[in-house]
């Protein structure tokens, strides 16, 4: 596709936004830059020049041309997003669409409300931390603490993050409730399974995909990227351990 098919204020705001939607749902710094470069190249620009980091997109048509920039304020897990940028960009690249029609696909999708309402996230939550106390060989008198333990404590990291930008603190939280809980119900039914329900009830709070992120960005050599999402992950970690540890400090 020739530039003077599509003008190139029409390719920087395509280009950034699917670069916004892919870097705010928590996509890799490699998938973010390589899509970006995809779309500008077929758009007409083979030299565009893109960096990501964990916080901002640069982002050039060519060598010599002005740098945009955009700072990423919130980002959070959502794969449904990832994908969705990922088809346009695809079927753009394929002459499926239209330029016009991928910006207003990537503005739809940038736009969408959640995909799940809370109270659904709470049941799921829990389900999970059954699945773990299952995997962990648990009793089955923890069935209900650990699914009320895993949902609540997912629940709190949803509503704290909603209500503050300041990181880690709804993690310490949660994970003292779910310390609570599994406390009362061996106080309540006894056993010594505490520790099992307590790490099958964190395992939804557990930052899974940033750790995994991380890691291809490091083995991609994206080495910026990847020590700070392995830091976010480790402090995030380091927070669960914190508010698991304070509890058991006071009961024990």
């Amino acid at each position: 596709m020739d530039k003077q098919n599509v003008p190139e204020e029409l390719v920087q705001e395509i280009v950034m936004k699917a670069g916004r939607v892919l870097l705010e749902a928590g996509a890799e710094a490699f998938r973010v830059e390589d899509t970006m470069y995809r779309m500008a190249k077929h758009l007409g620009y083979p030299n565009n020049q893109c960096y990501v980091s964990s916080t901002f997109i640069n982002f050039a048509l060519d060598v010599n041309d002005n740098i945009r920039v955009y700072r990423v304020s919130k980002r959070d897990t959502n794969l449904g997003d990832i994908h969705r940028a990922n088809n346009v960009s695809r079927m753009l690249v394929n002459e499926q669409i239209t330029a016009i029609d991928a910006l207003e696909r990537l503005n739809k999708i940038h736009a969408s409300p959640l995909p799940y309402p809370l109270k659904l996230k709470f049941f799921i939550a829990g389900f999970i931390s059954l699945f773990f106390l299952y995997l962990y060989s648990g009793d089955m008198q923890d069935i209900l603490a650990t699914f009320l333990a895993g949902a609540i404590g997912y629940t709190i990291v949803e509503l704290v993050h909603s209500w503050t930008r300041v990181k880690f603190i709804a993690e310490i939280i949660a994970a003292a409730a779910i310390a609570l809980i599994a406390i009362y119900n061996q106080m309540w039914l006894g056993g010594d399974t505490l520790n099992i329900v307590i790490i099958s009830a964190v395992m939804p709070i557990v930052p899974g995909v940033l750790i995994t992120c991380a890691i291809q960005d490091l083995f991609l050599g994206q080495l910026l990227v990847g020590i700070s999402k392995g830091l976010e992950a480790t402090f995030t970690s380091i927070a669960i351990g914190t508010g698991v540890g304070i509890i058991l400090l006071i009961f024990f």
